[in-house]
């Protein structure tokens, strides 16, 4: 079998089973509140005096994977974070290109932003692409950044399983009590993001469920109904919303920039200010598991050439490396 699918195999279960390109268990909310902030945004403290600017990349797929694809942990996100944030900086940019991925480690990372946030920290999200927990991780950002081509969105909860893949929603059809759990409970995470960032939970609504509908005016923002005539309908009832960067601008839910230097410089930090990447810190746990495939595939090796000397004791040995290699790399992916 294949290193990687063997490794897969163990560790998938339940930790990998609700993932999506990146989406996340169906969240429902309660009738969206409109709210007025899309239009007039919540102003950003910029007082400190600090003139660093960290930079953490969040590129490729949210949690885990065997595809020899990026990606990137709650866990390395939350030690990269609380290391940026004992050097109080003007501002933490989390530049994000990601298709999406693991619900678990989405939800673990909006609550490590939501919690910096709270102790003060300014987190900016600059966006290439975020698909669909991608997209719920940067909207649990105060200010959000994005390219002219710039898409986010489409978090419908994919599950795949042994039956092949489905979404999670057409999977619990007939199972009300089930869903209306999924639902309540995966919602709130999002609901406190709306809350702390001064937008609607309707976007997010919008973005996990295709029965969903966004209204949007200059007046009153965004809604998940239409409260007047002149009302723009962003995404209708058979639809998965996906936002272009012409459409955040034109709401107010972000600004267009060329580049991350375009970024920085209008985030008015003090003169002299330095920036700062954290890449090799975002980046740990899968500089391990490529080192414990590596290890791996060493040992099959090993194992093969002491077969063929007929070396029982050292096959035997060699196994038990193997094993407990193997115990740790599926470890790894487990974790969020």
């Amino acid at each position: 079998m294949n290193i990687r699918n063997f490794i897969f195999a163990g560790a998938v279960c339940a930790a990998c089973s609700l993932t999506a390109f990146g989406q996340t268990v169906p969240k429902g909310d309660a009738p969206a509140t409109p709210t007025k902030s899309e239009a007039k945004p919540t102003a950003i403290k910029t007082g400190s005096s600090s003139n660093l600017v960290i930079v953490i990349p969040l590129k490729g797929v949210v949690g885990p994977t065997l595809d020899g694809d990026e990606w990137f942990s709650a866990t390395d996100f939350k030690k990269t974070l609380e290391k940026a944030e004992k050097q109080k900086p003007a501002a933490v940019i989390l530049e994000i290109n990601s298709p999406g991925g693991r619900v678990d480690v989405e939800e673990q990372i909006i609550q490590a932003i939501l919690d910096s946030a709270g102790r003060g920290t300014r987190i900016v999200a600059w966006v290439t692409d975020a698909g669909s927990a991608a997209a719920l991780i940067t909207i649990a950002c105060k200010e959000i950044f994005v390219k002219p081509s710039s898409r986010i969105g489409a978090a419908v909860t994919i599950v795949s399983g042994s039956k092949g893949t489905s979404s999670l929603k057409k999977l619990m059809q007939g199972d009300e009590e089930l869903a209306a759990k999924y639902e309540s409970f995966q919602s709130a995470i999002h609901k406190a993001a709306a809350e702390a960032t001064g937008r609607s939970p309707a976007i997010a609504a919008a973005m996990r469920d295709m029965s969903k509908e966004l209204w949007w005016s200059s007046e009153g923002g965004f809604s998940d109904q239409q409260r007047a005539p002149t009302d723009e309908r962003i995404d209708g009832p058979k639809e998965v919303l996906t936002l272009t960067a012409g459409t955040m601008e034109k709401t107010g839910l972000a600004k267009q920039k060329n580049s991350l230097d375009e970024v920085i410089a209008s985030l008015a930090v003090p003169s002299g200010g330095q920036t700062k990447r954290m890449d090799s810190d975002i980046q740990s746990s899968p500089k391990k598991l490529r080192a414990f495939i590596k290890r791996l595939e060493d040992r099959e090796k090993d194992i093969s050439r002491a077969q063929a000397d007929s070396n029982p004791s050292r096959v035997a040995s060699l196994r038990k490396e193997y094993e407990k290699t193997l115990l740790e790399a599926r470890a790894l992916c487990e974790k969020p």
